[in-house]
């Protein structure tokens, strides 16, 4: 039992408060790290790329995808749309662990699939700016794999995993005001948020309702996440027929609180990034923009470096 919790939580990369028994313990580290990954991996967290956690030695691959779709207006300032999330991570810890005395040599590796859908509301409180309010659910898949020469094997964290991968539900709520203004032709934009993310053991409806009024009143939940992103995006630099090439500087300020700041050792990051946008024509259907954007991460705790390839979608 306890070269299961030591290797579940080197897997999980830092130990949270002490409870009343072992499995309880490596309950909360677990469900700690799976709400930290699915941040990370879910709608308006860090973009594709390699990021290191330097407090922690634990390097993260991560894969997202985030689509939104808005349906007709409701009334003249208002209407409802749609979030979806999937996304992949794949975390790997190396490092020396003491085991009564023995220094043993763990590489663990922590693989996630992550799917989510929501619902929200988008308010028009002028003619530059809006609110929206919101909350999604978030299926996850987390599987662990451990390598070591020293005589110990997955066998040892088998009992806490189903065929060394585990089922979760979380939910996700959020906030934000969004504020866009063209001037000069160039669309300035800046946008404030502020998310709540709680992962459950088991989906139960009343524990979800229960966590999230709780949540709501307290704006509080297991890990809380406030962001604040500025940029702009230039007036066409090249123009090819109906097709443009614009450019889109952008700083992002994320500050972090609860289980993601315990599990990642970081408090706040900052993200600066320049999209390449070839924009096509508005009558063109679904892809309104092909991008290639790189960005930085830095924190204290976190280094990054990513880059998108893509293109966006306007139904």
């Amino acid at each position: 039992m306890m070269r299961r919790i030591v290797l579940l939580w080197m897997l999980l990369f830092n130990t949270l408060e002490a409870q009343s028994t072992l499995d309880g313990l490596a309950l909360e580290q677990y469900l700690a790290a799976a709400n930290a990954v699915i941040v990370f991996t879910s709608q308006d967290g860090l973009s594709s790329g390699v990021y290191n956690f330097t407090k922690t030695g634990t390097q993260m691959r991560m894969y997202n995808l985030p689509l939104q779709y808005h349906f007709d207006p409701l009334t003249e300032n208002s209407n409802i749309f749609l979030t979806f999330d999937m996304g992949y991570s794949d975390s790997r810890n190396d490092r020396d662990v003491d085991v009564n005395g023995t220094f043993l040599n763990i590489n663990n590796q922590l693989q996630s699939y992550i799917g989510g859908v929501g619902l929200g509301i988008r308010y028009k409180l002028g003619t530059h700016s809006a609110i929206l309010f919101g909350g999604e659910i978030i299926y996850s898949r987390l599987g662990v794999s451990t390598r070591t020469g020293d005589g110990l094997s997955e066998d040892d964290i088998s009992g806490f995993f189903d065929k060394n991968a585990r089922d979760n539900f979380s939910y996700k709520l959020f906030a934000e005001y969004v504020y866009r203004r063209t001037i000069h032709k160039h669309k300035i934009f800046l946008k404030s948020n502020y998310k709540l993310y709680h992962t459950l053991n088991e989906f139960k409806v009343p524990e979800v309702v229960e966590g999230v009024v709780t949540d709501v009143l307290s704006l509080t939940s297991q890990t809380s996440v406030f962001s604040v992103i500025c940029g702009y995006e230039s007036n066409p630099l090249y123009q090819y027929e109906e097709m443009s090439f614009t450019l889109e500087p952008y700083f992002k300020g994320n500050y972090v609180w609860g289980d993601l700041a315990d599990v990642a050792q970081i408090s706040a990051y900052g993200t600066a990034g320049l999209g390449f946008y070839w924009n096509t024509p508005e009558n063109s259907a679904y892809i309104y923009r092909y991008f290639i954007e790189p960005s930085i991460s830095k924190g204290d705790g976190l280094e990054g470096l990513n880059l998108s390839i893509g293109f966006s979608l306007d139904f």
